[in-house]
């Protein structure tokens, strides 16, 4: 089964590095679905807020971004280095059909 996966690189009061990922059988069947980025934003010494939309082809007529008609399970993760050897938060967020497959992650660091 391929994982699909984004990285990005999030500033705050330490360096971390952020992933997202879709989950089980969705990987397998889906495109590449993160082809408009992710985005971090309010950055803060103790967490930030990761966010995306599925959508492997943005433009489609179906206003869905050629994503199919059910939620998504997408993983996330954040490592202090960008290989990943020391990850210090991770979870699973589903991308709901009925928010056109946006993903809202608000990580707080321990």
């Amino acid at each position: 089964m391929s994982r699909f996966n984004r990285r990005i690189f999030v500033f705050g009061g330490a360096t971390a590095v952020g992933a997202l990922a879709l989950g089980g059988r969705a990987a397998a069947a889906a495109t590449f679905p993160f082809t408009l980025g992710i985005a971090s934003g309010d950055p803060l010494p103790d967490g930030v807020v990761l966010w995306t939309r599925l959508a492997p082809s943005p433009t489609n007529a179906d206003g869905h971004g050629g994503m199919p008609n059910q939620d998504v399970p997408v993983d996330w993760e954040v490592a202090t280095d960008e290989a990943f050897t020391n990850v210090v938060q991770h979870g699973t967020v589903t991308a709901a059909y009925a928010a056109a497959h946006s993903v809202h992650v608000e990580v707080g660091y321990r």
